[in-house]
């Protein structure tokens, strides 16, 4: 898939939220996570150790990115990854 694809897909469900109501990402009262590391998320052929993410981080940090775009590093992926996982535990109800 290429990014332009991929941009298009997360549009479209940005879209689909918007048209249930929702505006943002709310975090409630959730702050930690469960996360599997890379490479581990991928491989199979063991049990994955696990880490803890902090959603509140994630929106601190994701917030400077927005006026500091040149700070964007592959961490704010997992960090978007993250709240795209909020919005479709909202979504899914």
């Amino acid at each position: 898939m290429t990014l332009e694809a991929l941009e298009q897909c997360i549009s479209q469900l940005l879209a689909l939220a918007r048209s249930r109501g929702i505006e943002e990402v709310d975090t409630g009262e959730r702050d930690y996570y469960w996360n599997v590391p890379s490479p581990e998320w991928v491989d199979m052929t063991k049990q994955p150790q696990l880490t803890v993410g902090s959603l509140d981080d994630d929106l601190v940090e994701l917030n400077k990115l927005r006026t500091q775009p040149e700070r964007a590093s592959s961490v704010d992926f997992e960090r978007v990854a993250a709240m795209l996982r909020l919005l479709s535990d909202k979504l899914s109800g």
